[in-house]
């Protein structure tokens, strides 16, 4: 869902509270989420206070596998 949001608002970055409020979730799960993202390189942290997450740009998340 995280993800989902983030790709559909590509170019903006949010917080972990307004992404949770837009999804109706908590900013707590919203958070746990972002931060798996960016450890899998899908987000990108682009503010740490406050912290606010994007999505990662496309070279970035392409599989250098394939």
């Amino acid at each position: 869902m995280v993800e989902d949001y983030l790709r559909g608002h590509s170019g903006k970055d949010f917080s972990p509270n307004a992404v949770g409020k837009a999804l109706n979730r908590s900013a707590g799960a919203v958070h746990n989420a972002l931060e798996k993202l960016v450890e899998g390189g899908y987000a990108v942290r682009t503010g740490d206070k406050p912290k606010k997450y994007s999505l990662a740009p496309a070279e970035a998340t392409a599989d250098p596998e394939r």
